[in-house]
């Protein structure tokens, strides 16, 4: 890593001794790690919290944008807002992440790999978001194995209540949401919904190599690839009793994207539309000693591709529908002041419709889960999490995790967790149009981290491991490709130093710095992933009314491909401004200029970011 960067967080970590301000946190419930309500210190997870404060401050509107600045995550993009993204979470990839949004699975089974769809997530109702790194399959099951983000929305308060936001910028970028809500004592409601709508820039871009490399779309007349995106949500709640409560929840989500053949390759006809919806319907009970959630969850996904065929170059529409059904009941038992067993049972069903021309497939899994917290002389913490999924098309499978943290003095602290992960093959894979292999076996992993440090500063080295992993290959003669099974080990190991503090009572650090090296069973470098990443974010309040907000990202060597082979994607500096003024108790205005430097750079060969631009926006509440 460049010696400025190793220079400047040694820096800031010796500052913090001297300058920094007492601050008093309020306590932050983490619901991901256990399936229930903890509070964040007595957790033994290695995690990232984004609250909704951070949100405001950096004016951040979509899910892919808020984990690549405030999450630590390395992120791939092919272009700009709504197209395909990925997330990697100490190096496991988003088809090993799971994504949650209030209970809610949005892994969409029709996409490649069942992978969640980041861009598409609007964050204009959000109170929280929960990152819980390593296996968690032990507490959700399969598509955990590398880690869980859990998307908490806001809340009907008590009385009746609106805020609004607007925001127009650079690419003729229009943002609108509006939330209202109203709660009294055995009743509440809130609706929510937001508009996004952007003109772009062309997703593609001259590859690296090419002569026109280092030359934007727009220079070279390339169409743009605009993106629309509408999302609607409602939450109902009504209390039967003081201890019993009904809850309905439901979330749309249509959009539009536009986006080009390929990396390099500039075109008018592709494009994706997309119709999401997710429903839950909850019932909860509460007493001093229990807590009772039987819910519902249905997650349905359909979405049209139209794309260039590549033999007759006609535009080609293709149709995906998808659900994922869940049925859960939980308890959560309190056996002492510092103790609580939770255990329950759930049933899943994955299904894909149109994967093929008359084949619709589908698969369930029935399960039974358990996990147990203890604090110890209100010093150490140990917690244990266990599941059995039976499956009817795949062997059963058997995971868990387990954890323990120990207080040395004060808030300084020694913890690890060690968990085991399961991912079966999707039904894309098995069966659907693009390589599908039906002799493809489930995925195993391995995750274990040790943590040392403080809510100041912080130092992790991680090991994970994929068993028999899931990859598609694609011949360098032929270009056919499929998936298969890779029999053997991957392997991802590291470091991250975290950093978080205030000075003078006006100035906050937020930095992170991870050390990533990943090995296939041939001791390959897997692909897309940085070896170095720096994330610093620095606010500083002027005063009560204004803030200053300054967020910077460093990528290390980077290769497209594996084996460090393909274009060098890495090695570059991106800094993004942010301000906000507090007009008054009810109205904020802001502006943002990202890519502050104007720097040229791609994360996916071939595919373009955005240059310098520039936005500013409203906030009101009432």
């Amino acid at each position: 890593m460049n010696n400025a960067i190793k220079l400047s967080l040694i820096s800031v970590a010796l500052l913090s001794q001297l300058h920094a301000k007492e601050v008093v946190l309020a306590p932050i419930e983490v619901s991901a790690s256990l399936g229930t309500d903890v509070d964040k210190k007595n957790l033994t997870d290695s995690m990232t919290i984004i609250t909704k404060d951070q949100l405001n401050e950096a004016r951040i509107t979509n899910l892919a944008d808020a984990l690549n600045r405030l999450g630590g995550i390395a992120m791939t993009q092919n272009g700009g807002p709504g197209k395909a993204t990925s997330m990697f979470i100490r190096g496991m990839d988003t088809k090993r992440l799971l994504v949650l949004i209030d209970g809610v699975r949005y892994n969409n089974p029709t996409a490649v790999g069942a992978a969640a769809e980041f861009s598409q997530i609007m964050l204009y109702n959000v109170k929280q978001i929960e990152i819980i790194k390593g296996a968690q399959s032990g507490v959700w099951g399969a598509d955990a194995s590398g880690g869980v983000i859990n998307i908490i929305t806001s809340t009907a308060k008590k009385g009746l209540h609106a805020r609004t936001n607007l925001e127009y910028g650079s690419f003729n970028t229009k943002i609108g949401s509006l939330i209202s809500s109203y709660a009294q004592d055995n009743f509440d409601i809130l609706i929510g919904a937001s508009i996004y709508d952007n003109s772009g820039y062309s997703a593609a871009e001259p590859k690296h190599g090419s002569p026109n490399y280092g030359k934007r779309g727009d220079a070279l007349h390339y169409e743009k690839d605009p993106y629309k995106n509408r999302t609607l949500n409602a939450k109902l709640g009504y209390n039967f009793t003081k201890k019993d409560r009904l809850e309905v929840n439901i979330e749309t989500i249509d959009a539009t994207v536009k986006y080009d053949s390929g990396a390099g390759l500039d075109s008018p006809i592709p494009q994706t539309i997309l119709s999401n919806k997710f429903y839950t319907l909850a019932f909860k009970h509460s007493s001093d000693i229990q807590k009772i959630n039987l819910s519902y969850h249905l997650s349905t996904f359909n979405r049209v591709l139209t794309y260039v065929d590549y033999f007759t170059s006609a535009a080609v529409n293709s149709a995906y529908k998808g659900s994922v059904n869940e049925v859960k009941l939980a308890d959560k038992i309190s056996y002492m002041e510092d103790g609580f067993l939770r255990i329950g049972v759930s049933y899943q069903k994955f299904e894909q419709l149109k994967i093929t021309a008359n084949t619709n497939k589908s698969y369930s899994a029935t399960s039974a889960f358990a996990s147990n917290y203890n604090k110890f002389a209100k010093k150490t913490i140990l917690t244990e999490s266990i599941r059995y999924d039976k499956y009817n098309n795949f062997d059963d499978a058997l995971t868990g995790k387990i954890g323990v943290k120990h207080f040395i003095t004060g808030d300084f602290y020694l913890s690890s967790n060690i968990g085991t992960g399961f991912n079966p093959p999707t039904l894309g894979q098995l069966y659907g149009q693009w390589g599908a292999n039906p002799n493809l076996k489930p995925e195993r992993s391995l995750t274990s981290d040790v943590s040392i440090g403080n809510d100041t500063i912080w130092i992790t080295g991680f090991y994970n491991e994929i068993t028999d992993l899931i990859a598609y290959v694609t011949d360098p003669i032929t270009y056919a490709g499929g998936y298969v099974q890779i029999a053997g080990k991957s392997k991802f190991k590291g470091v991250e130093l975290g950093y978080k503090d205030y000075f003078f009572d006006a100035l906050g650090v937020d930095a992170t710095y991870t050390y990533l090296k990943t090995e296939d069973v041939n001791g390959k470098a897997l692909a897309r992933r940085p070896k170095h990443q720096v994330d610093t974010n620095i606010i500083y309040y002027v005063s009560d009314a204004l803030d200053l907000g300054l967020h910077g990202q460093y990528i290390g060597q980077r290769y497209d491909q594996a084996n460090d082979k393909g274009a060098q994607t890495g090695k570059y500096i991106v800094a993004n401004f942010v301000t906000n003024y507090k007009v008054n108790s009810y109205t904020t205005l802001y502006a943002k200029i990202n890519n502050i430097t104007d720097k040229y750079y791609q994360i996916v060969d071939g595919y373009a970011t955005a240059q310098r631009s520039y936005y500013v926006g409203l906030n009101a509440k009432y």
